[in-house]
């Protein structure tokens, strides 16, 4: 048997060793991690480290950020860069998606059967009809948009407008039920009927359409956006409001394949293996028809095509948003030139430099509060003030 003081040593040399170890094993814990994450680097893609579509918080350097706010930026680069984010945040994801069956993200809403919505900016209110228009505004809006109309029209170019329904409006079978409607109208269904009924303007509403006919799914699971097909319909219907010669989803062949994560499943990061959605590709309309297109400013915000031997000679250009370039890959086999325009880098010369035969104001459901920002610049500020 040890004497005390020899069992005294015996502990105190564990205690020793079990520190030696548990200080190794906490340098191990930052260091190899980030090692394997810098051996892995040439296998990995820049979407995996990104997967939100953000930008990343950058390294802060003394000078560009004061010291009291220093080791918050640190910290937020630390967050954003720190390896295997997007593999931990994709488990965490699974595990709240499989014990909660909810989703980490307050922007994103897990619905039913595999149906993801979003959450932000208005998307709910306009679901439930708690946004509506008063009648002062719905004139305003209606009165602006005419005057655009007309201001187009002295210049010799078709003015249309396009109205794209949220995913909410138009799948809301699959929307949790506490999110209960207040009005059976929405704001999208105000400013259809306003512009129907008091401008001359050549409305695409294509919710209606959507809504009647469920033999083919129009929005992706999870995405915000229309996939090719509801893409497709809202193109042909906007051919046909310019006198065009529009086709129908039959006369085409739509068939729907297992897509990558949509920018919902990538708010939250949901693991791949949870994922079940479809995209599609529309054959059958036009293939024969060779495309030349341009992204001008290299950012997407400015796209150009050009086809010799499409049908129709007019040239068109869309003034929208992200709802816009899904649409172009078909319409640009039917129209010699299309355009598009991102609003928000958006100028009244750019337009001026190619002048189009048609001009679509395109805008989504949940971004109907700047109808009127968006009036405003699509006409120079002098017709602004004889307007006023």
């Amino acid at each position: 048997m040890l004497a005390p003081h020899r069992r005294k040593e015996t502990v105190k040399g564990i205690a020793m060793k079990m520190r030696k170890w548990m200080i190794i094993f906490f340098w191990a814990i930052l260091i190899v991690p980030n090692l394997l994450w810098l051996a892995l680097s040439p296998y990995r893609t820049a979407e995996g480290e990104n997967a939100e579509k953000r930008e990343l918080a950058p390294f802060p350097r003394l000078g560009q950020v004061d010291l009291k706010g220093y080791p918050a930026a640190v910290e937020a680069y630390i967050n954003d860069h720190a390896a295997f984010r997007e593999q931990l945040l994709s488990l965490n994801a699974g595990i709240d998606l499989v014990l909660f069956r909810s989703v980490s993200n307050p922007e994103v809403i897990l619905g039913e059967e595999g149906w993801y919505f979003y959450n932000g900016g208005s998307s709910v209110a306009d679901y439930r009809g708690q946004n509506l228009y008063t009648e002062e505004e719905l004139a305003l809006i209606g009165a602006k948009l005419e005057a655009v109309r007309q201001y187009y029209e002295n210049r010799g170019i078709q003015f249309a407008v396009l109205l794209a329904p949220n995913k909410e409006s138009v799948y809301s079978e699959y929307m949790p039920k506490w999110y209960t409607k207040l009005s059976p109208v929405t704001r999208y269904d105000q400013v259809e009927q306003c512009l129907k009924e008091r401008t001359g303007i050549p409305v695409i509403a294509p919710k209606a359409y959507y809504l009647e006919d469920r033999d083919l799914e129009w929005y992706f699971k999870t995405d915000t956006h229309w996939n090719e097909a509801g893409a497709f319909v809202a193109g042909q219907m906007l051919i046909d409001a310019v006198g065009g010669q529009a086709v129908a989803t039959e006369d085409v062949i739509i068939p729907y394949e297992q897509r990558d994560r949509g920018d919902l499943a990538m708010l939250f990061h949901m693991p791949e293996s949870f994922l079940d959605d479809q995209f599609c590709v529309v054959h059958g309309y036009y293939d024969e028809v060779a495309v030349e297109t341009a992204d001008v400013k290299g950012d997407g915000s400015v796209r150009r095509s050009h086809a010799p031997d499409a049908p129709d000679p007019r040239r068109l250009s869309f003034y929208g948003d992200s709802f816009v370039p899904v649409m172009l890959s078909k319409i640009s086999r039917y129209f010699r030139d299309v355009d598009f325009y991102h609003w928000q880098s958006f100028t009244l010369q750019e337009l001026e430099e190619a002048p189009p035969d048609i001009l679509v104001y395109e805008v989504v459901e949940r971004e109907l509060g700047r109808i009127l920002e968006d009036a405003d610049k699509l006409m120079p500020q002098t017709d602004l003030l004889d307007q006023s």
